[in-house]
């Protein structure tokens, strides 16, 4: 990249993290500004959330994509984190990428993070928004953010939007005491919402927590979703990474990318 384009890139970003916001997302917005600025590769658009609670970030690696993937952060997490992780990986190719700033508190319990009702409407508002069609979405959720996967690919067969085409469970585990996957459970998304849906799950053999994000568990996880009538199209497993597997690896990256890109 030469002189130029750099500076206007450097622009770009600055002109980016201006973009006015309700006091509550411009709050969240300043955490991420100071966190990411120099992680991202490229400014993504900032979009405040219906409610003005919070942000969505995009970013279209190429423009006028078809196809989009929607990524949940974990745990303590940031939306700017998630999309730095994924632009070297995303790079040039013909996709646009949503990252939703889920968490709002400062704390780790459940009422610092959105519900997966709150999550799916904004998914779906921003969506529209971009004129994102039925079946060209990659719904991807880390840690934490994966444990939302279940009871947001049943909102989405359930309100009969059907965004998603591939859902991916990155690196956090399928847990029926949780309670969007009660709700799922319990019919709260209809019967069986999960039937005919398909799924990549990921993990790495190195994970710290083993039973609950590492490869036990998301073969586990595996089984459970056949047992709801899910494809499971492809399980990930990657023999030296922990926590996070998937995207610290570009092999298990490619691999992913190639079941959902042309």
């Amino acid at each position: 990249m030469d002189l130029k384009a750099l500076l206007w890139a450097a622009l770009a970003l600055q002109l980016a993290w201006a973009q006015p916001l309700p006091p509550a997302a411009q709050a969240l917005y300043d955490k991420s500004r100071v966190r990411t600025r120099h992680q991202l590769l490229q400014a993504p658009a900032i979009e405040a959330t219906s409610d003005g609670q919070s942000f969505v970030a995009i970013w279209e690696a190429r423009p006028n994509p078809k196809k989009w993937i929607v990524s949940l952060h974990g745990s303590r997490g940031l939306a700017t984190e998630e999309m730095a992780v994924w632009q070297p990986h995303l790079k040039d190719r013909q996709v646009g990428l949503l990252c939703l700033q889920w968490r709002l508190g400062e704390g780790d319990g459940t009422r610092d993070y959105m519900t997966p009702e709150v999550i799916y409407r904004e998914v779906d508002l921003a969506l529209q928004r971009h004129g994102v069609a039925a079946g060209q979405v990659l719904l991807h959720g880390f840690s934490r953010g994966s444990t939302q996967t279940f009871a947001l690919a049943a909102l989405d067969v359930f309100s009969r939007r059907r965004y998603f085409d591939l859902v991916v469970a990155s690196s956090g585990g399928v847990s029926e005491g949780y309670p969007p996957t009660r709700d799922l459970l319990l019919g709260k998304f209809g019967p069986r919402p999960l039937q005919g849906t398909r799924w990549v799950t990921a993990a790495g053999a190195q994970d710290e927590n083993p039973e609950r994000d590492g490869i036990p568990a998301m073969r586990r996880t595996a089984e459970w979703l056949r047992d709801q009538g899910a494809v499971v199209v492809d399980t990930i497993e990657v023999a030296e990474e922990g926590h996070g597997a998937l995207q610290r690896s570009s092999k298990a990256m490619n691999r992913l990318l190639k079941l959902f890109l042309p």
